[in-house]
């Protein structure tokens, strides 16, 4: 693996919090660039590449039906370019520039965003992720890394069936015509959610007896209604009385203590063995520091400047998107990974170098 896996956790955060709180498209497009990158090289070295690219794609169509729909049925603005027939439902009206450049912009917030959890998926492997799960939630924990392997396995079944058909001389022209298509396909997914269950079982996964007396598993399970609980009030008392923040922030707190403290001592009855540890290198380093820059400086960017990050082209507001080179220059650091990818021939001595310290 080029990084460690909490290398690619901090990658991830700084990238998904960009995307998921940026609306400006310019820099929705600087943080495309920058994931696109890290996609290309990650997407390379991984079998899954094929899956996940398949998925890329699907979300482009999904951009274009948002694109058209916000287009049509927002008939908001003062800058026409057409005008439909008002007697048609939903599409009649004028056209207008801003209701094209807020889908444009939101499609293009929704692609990063698709484009940073794909290329985390390439680059971090399955398993080393779950070791880094909290014990009291390693189930949760392995159901998360079985959904994450789910989208990409189904797209290569559907490209290979697709190929499949094609060789036969099926050909799809309309919906009928995609029977063949869908048909091999729910059966493969059967197929694979059976030998999944099966190699759980073989493992003993949820068969693991429960330790401790009961009185203290009973106390766990009070402690996490508690914890529960008491976040549900805060998040309600947030809702209906915002005037009073220490109050809501004093239940949301008190509910996270309790949460942590029943995550952590339920995982202190889970044992667990790790065969290899993962090696820190110097690149690690690098790549981590230009994340936690890369999110330092969306916050900062944030705190000068609340509208830095969001874009409303419609009246009274100006439809032109702006650009803040603090948030650009963010989002390119966080194209570090592609410049730091070793070559094939580093890997290899790295593996070797491994594994003779492990024989020694």
């Amino acid at each position: 693996m080029a990084y460690h896996t909490l290398t690619w956790l901090a990658w991830l955060a700084a990238a998904a919090y960009l995307a998921l709180a940026n609306q400006q498209p310019f820099q929705s497009i600087a943080l495309i660039m920058a994931a696109g990158m890290v996609y290309d090289l990650a997407s390379r070295r991984s079998s899954q590449g094929q899956g996940w690219g398949a998925f890329l794609r699907l979300g482009l169509w999904v951009w274009l039906v948002a694109l058209a729909f916000n287009l049509l049925s927002v008939h908001a603005g003062d800058r026409l370019l057409f005008t439909l027939p008002r007697n048609w439902p939903i599409i009649g009206g004028p056209i207008t520039l801003e209701a094209l450049l807020y889908g444009l912009a939101s499609g293009a917030s929704l692609f990063a965003v698709l484009l940073v959890f794909a290329a985390f998926n390439l680059g971090v492997e399955a398993h080393r992720l779950l070791r880094w799960v909290p014990g009291g939630l390693f189930q949760a924990g392995l159901v998360v890394s079985i959904a994450l392997a789910f989208v990409p396995q189904m797209m290569a079944s559907l490209q290979d069936i697709r190929d499949a058909q094609r060789v036969r001389g099926h050909q799809f022209r309309r919906l009928r015509d995609s029977v063949p298509l869908l048909v091999p396909l729910v059966t493969t997914a059967l197929e694979r959610s059976l030998r999944l269950a099966e190699s759980m079982e073989a493992r003993g996964f949820g068969g693991i007896a429960q330790e401790g007396r009961p009185a203290k598993r009973k106390l766990l399970r009070f402690a996490t209604l508690g914890g529960l609980l008491c976040l549900g009030i805060g998040l309600l008392w947030r809702a209906l009385y915002p005037q009073s923040p220490a109050v809501y922030i004093a239940w949301l707190g008190l509910g996270a203590l309790l949460s942590l403290l029943t995550i952590y001592a339920r995982g202190r009855q889970v044992k667990r063995t790790h065969y290899q540890h993962e090696l820190w290198r110097q690149r690690d380093t690098w790549v981590t520091v230009a994340s936690a820059v890369s999110m330092l400086m969306v916050l900062l960017a944030q705190v000068q400047n609340a509208e830095a990050l969001s874009y409303y082209p419609y009246p009274p507001f100006s439809p032109w998107p702006r650009f803040a080179p603090l948030v650009g220059l963010a989002a390119a650091l966080l194209a570090a990974p592609a410049f730091l990818w070793p070559t094939q021939v580093h890997e290899i001595h790295e593996s070797h170098t491994k594994n003779t310290k492990q024989e020694k």
